[in-house]
Formats: structure tokens, sequence, C-alpha cells
């Protein structure tokens, strides 16, 4: 499932199916998990935040983002980030949000 915002921003949510789930449920759990993302106003969803840290580690200059919260997957990619290409991230909770900045 997925919503984009007036300022395009693009955020996704998922839920899993199971035996003796019904589909309602499920979408019923997505759509949650979506408006949770939404009322937070990132610019990414936290799926997407931890797969963006080898690019932004990569890129010329600095390069920040939004995100809702903070994974285990994007604690895990900033520290390997860090470690293998000697970046450094700077990461501030504001509001319902954490801004992950690549300073270095």
């Amino acid at each position: 499932m997925r919503a984009e915002t007036d300022s395009n921003v693009i955020l996704g949510a998922d839920a899993i199916g199971e035996l003796k789930k019904t589909s309602e449920s499920v979408g019923e759990e997505a759509a949650i998990k979506l408006a949770i993302e939404v009322s937070a106003k990132p610019t990414v969803d936290l799926h997407m935040a931890d797969m963006l840290i080898p690019y932004v580690a990569l890129a010329e200059g600095k390069s920040a983002f939004l995100t809702r919260t903070i994974s285990e997957h994007l604690e895990t990619n900033v520290w390997l980030a860090e470690k293998l290409l000697g970046v450094r991230f700077f990461i501030q909770k504001i509001g319902h949000t954490y801004r992950l900045e690549k300073v270095s």
C-alpha cells in the first residue's frame, strides 16, 4: 500500500497475510501502518530509509532525509557504511521524525 503527499513524497506500508487471517484484516493492518507513516511526515518510509544508506554514503557532499523511526536495519547500515566507507552520519530527533545526515 502506498500514499503520495502534496509534496510528492511517496510512502509505503505493508502487512503479511497468514493462514486464517482475512484479507480485510491484512488490508486494515497495512492501512493503519500507512496512516502512522503519513502522520509523522517523513521524506522516506521506514523500509526505504535503511536501503538509502549506501547511496547516501557514496554520494558527493552532504545528504539528508527524514524517517519516522530508526530500525535495527537502519542502524546496521549506518554502522557498516561508517566502517567501510569512512563517512559519518549524524542522527537527530526532530518532532515525530529522525533526521539522518551524512556529514562527511
